[in-house]
C-alpha cells in the first residue's frame, strides 16, 4: 500500500526526473522522509533559498525538456520561489514546484504558514492544483505533468496539505498518464506561403527564438538558411540556435544584449521570418524599434501570437521543428540569389560592431575592462561550456564577448530579467552536464542575493565557476540616474564583502583579480581548481560595452 507522497515520487521518477532541489519544513517533512528510501534513483539537493532551490529546478528543465523539480514549505517558502516560477513562466520552461501546505482542518484559518499559494501562482503557472485526496494523487500529478510539457512550455504548481502527504491508497497501484498534448497539425499551404514570401524579399531574414532551442531543431535552423542563403538574427533564448561565429548570423537582436548588426537588419528587413518566437518587447525594445518588414510568425503557441503587442502579417501555428522539416524538402532544390546589395548593406554595420569589440579587448585600463576579462576567459574555454548569467549590466559582456556556438549553452532569465537567476542555474547546469565547464558571469549585486547557496555547492561537490564583475554598484541603474536623473544618485552604489575571502570560507577556492598582466593565470587556475571557484573581477565601473546605445535611449525615453 502507498501514501500520498510515495505515489508523487513515483510519478517523479516515471517522468524521467533524476533530481529535487528543496528546502525541508514542517508542511513537506513526510515527503522527504518518503524520499529518503529513493536515493539511489533521486538525489535531493537541499539548498539554502527557495529562490535558489526553483531556479536550479528552472535550469533543469531548460536543458533536460524534462520538468525540473522543487520542493517547498509553505506560506514564506513557497513565496520564495514565485520569482522563479516567474523566471520559468516568462521563458517557457517546464518545472513542477510542490509546495506543502498547512493541515487540511486549518485551511482558512489565518493561521501560521498559510497562504492562497494557488491563487498566487495562478498567473505566473500553466496550472495550479490542490491535492487534497491521496486518491487523486496520479490524476493530479499527470495532468500537471501534460500541461508543463505542452505547446509552449512552463512551470506548474502542486500543493498538499501537511496532513495529506501520510494518507494511503487503496485499490490497484497508480497509473500515470505522461504525455504531452497532441501538437496543432502543419498544414502544407502554410510553409509554401511562408516560403514563397521570403523568396520574393529583396531583403529577407530570419529571426530565430527560444522554440527552436526547445524542440531541438538547431541543425534545421542552420541548414533552413544555407539553402536560402539569408541573414539569421535570433531572440535571447534563440542565442547558439545558429553558431554566432556562422557567416549568416549576425546575432542577438533588441534590449538587453542586442548588437546594432541585428537590430539593423530587423529594421531594413522587407520580410522577417520568426520561428518560435513573437516579436517581443524585449526584441522590440519595448516596441520602439522601427520594423517595417513584413513578419512571418511560426510558433505552437498561438494565443502568445495573438495576444503580442506587435501583430504578424501572417501566423503560422505550428510547432517550428514541423515547420522546419517540411520546409528543407521544399526548397532542395532552390538555387537562392546573393542578395549582394542586403548583404552590402549590412557589412558596414558588421565592421562598425566588430571595432567595437577589438577595442574593448585590447584595452589595458585599470580598474579592468570586463569586456577583455570575458574574452580572455572565452580563450580558455575548450568548447561544450555552458554560460549562465543574472541580470543587469555584466549580462552584456559574455552576450558580447563571448560567442555562443550551441542551443541551451547560455542560460539567462531573458523575459523576467530577475536578478538571482545565474548562480543557482549553474548549480543546476553542472549537475546536468557534470562534463561540461559550467561558468556564471554576475554582476555583484546578483551575486549577492543567492550566494549563501555557496555552501550547497561544496557540501554536493558541484564544481561551479563563479566571475563576479564587481563594481560595487547596480551599474544598469547607476548609468540611467547619471543620463535621465541629471546625475542625483541615489541608491545604486554599495560595498561588498571580499567575494574571495568569503569564498574560501564557504570552502571554495577564491581569487581575486585586478591587473590585465594577471588575467590568464588567474582564470586558468580558477577553471582548473577541484571544486567550485570565485573569482572577485575588480572592472571599471565607467566601462560601457557595446550596445545599440540609441535604441536603448529611445526606449528609456518612452
Amino acid at each position: 500500500m502507498m501514501n500520498c507522497a510515495q505515489v508523487l515520487i513515483e510519478g517523479i521518477k516515471a517522468m524521467g526526473a533524476e533530481r529535487i532541489y528543496g528546502v525541508i519544513g514542517t508542511s513537506n517533512i513526510s515527503f522527504v522522509d518518503a524520499l529518503y528510501d529513493h536515493q539511489e534513483e533521486i538525489r535531493y539537493i537541499s539548498c539554502r533559498h527557495e529562490q535558489v532551490a526553483a531556479s536550479m529546478a528552472d535550469a533543469e528543465g531548460r536543458l533536460t525538456g524534462v520538468p525540473g523539480v522543487a520542493l517547498t514549505h509553505s506560506g514564506p517558502g513557497t513565496l520564495n520561489a514565485l520569482i522563479s516560477a516567474g523566471n520559468a513562466y516568462k521563458d517557457c520552461s517546464p518545472m513542477v514546484v510542490i509546495s506543502g501546505a498547512v493541515k487540511r482542518k486549518l485551511r482558512g484559518s489565518d493561521g501560521m504558514l498559510e497562504a492562497d499559494h494557488v491563487g498566487i501562482f495562478a498567473p505566473l503557472c500553466k496550472g495550479v492544483f490542490r491535492l487534497e485526496d491521496a486518491g487523486r494523487a496520479a490524476a493530479v500529478f499527470s495532468k500537471a505533468y501534460t500541461l508543463a510539457v505542452s505547446g509552449a512550455r512552463g512551470p506548474v504548481l502542486i500543493e498538499v496539505p501537511e496532513d495529506v502527504w501520510g494518507e494511503e491508497l487503496h485499490g490497484p497501484p497508480p497509473d500515470f498518464r505522461l504525455s504531452a498534448e497532441f501538437r496543432p497539425p502543419l498544414h502544407v499551404e502554410d510553409v509554401w506561403r511562408a516560403l514563397g514570401t521570403v523568396k520574393e524579399a529583396e531583403r529577407p531574414l530570419l529571426l530565430s527564438g527560444g522554440g527552436v532551442a526547445y524542440s531541438r531543431s538547431s541543425d534545421l535552423l542552420v541548414r533552413f538558411a544555407e539553402a536560402l542563403h539569408v541573414p539569421v538574427i535570433t531572440t535571447g533564448n534563440g542565442r547558439g540556435t545558429i553558431p554566432e561565429d556562422h557567416p549568416l548570423c549576425l546575432g542577438r537582436a533588441g534590449f538587453g544584449g542586442g548588437n546594432t548588426v541585428a537590430d539593423t537588419a530587423l529594421m531594413e528587413a522587407d520580410v522577417v521570418l520568426g520561428l518560435g518566437c513573437t516579436i517581443s518587447d524585449m526584441t522590440s525594445y519595448e516596441y520602439t524599434l522601427p520594423i517595417n518588414g513584413d513578419v512571418v510568425l511560426v510558433n505552437i503557441d498561438l494565443e502568445a501570437m495573438l495576444t503580442s503587442r506587435f501583430r504578424a502579417s501572417y501566423m503560422v501555428e505550428a510547432d517550428v521543428r514541423d515547420f522546419l522539416v517540411e520546409a528543407l524538402g521544399a526548397v532542395r532544390d532552390y538555387r537562392p540569389p546573393s542578395r549582394g546589395k542586403w548583404w552590402g548593406l549590412l557589412e558596414p554595420k558588421r565592421r562598425e560592431w566588430e571595432s567595437q569589440i577589438e577595442a574593448s579587448i585590447a584595452s589595458d585600463k585599470v580598474p579592468l575592462s570586463p569586456g577583455r576579462v570575458v574574452h580572455e576567459l572565452g580563450r580558455l574555454l575548450s568548447g561544450g561550456h555552458i554560460i549562465t548569467v543574472g541580470a543587469g549590466t555584466h549580462l552584456l559582456y559574455p552576450m558580447d564577448f563571448l560567442p555562443c556556438r550551441e542551443p541551451l549553452s547560455f542560460l539567462s532569465a531573458v523575459n523576467f530579467g530577475a536578478m538571482g537567476f545565474g548562480f543557482p542555474a549553474a548549480l543546476a547546469a553542472k549537475l546536468v552536464r557534470p562534463g561540461a565547464e559550467v561558468v556564471a558571469i554576475l554582476g555583484d549585486g546578483d551575486f549577492m542575493m543567492t550566494l549563501q547557496d555557496l555552501e550547497t555547492a561544496c557540501r554536493e561537490k558541484i564544481g561551479v565557476r563563479v566571475l563576479v564583475m564587481n563594481d560595487n554598484m547596480y551599474r544598469v541603474l547607476n548609468i540611467r540616474q547619471r543620463v535621465q536623473c541629471g546625475g542625483r544618485i541615489l541608491g545604486t552604489c554599495h560595498g561588498n564583502p571580499d567575494f574571495a575571502a568569503l569564498a574560501r570560507s564557504f570552502g571554495a577556492a577564491g581569487f581575486r583579480l585586478e591587473r590585465v598582466e594577471d588575467i590568464g593565470e588567474v582564470l586558468g587556475e580558477a577553471l582548473a581548481a577541484p571544486g567550485p571557484a570565485v573569482v572577485d573581477v575588480i572592472i571599471d565601473p565607467d566601462d560601457l560595452p557595446p550596445m545599440n546605445l540609441e535604441a536603448t535611449l529611445r526606449m528609456g525615453m518612452g
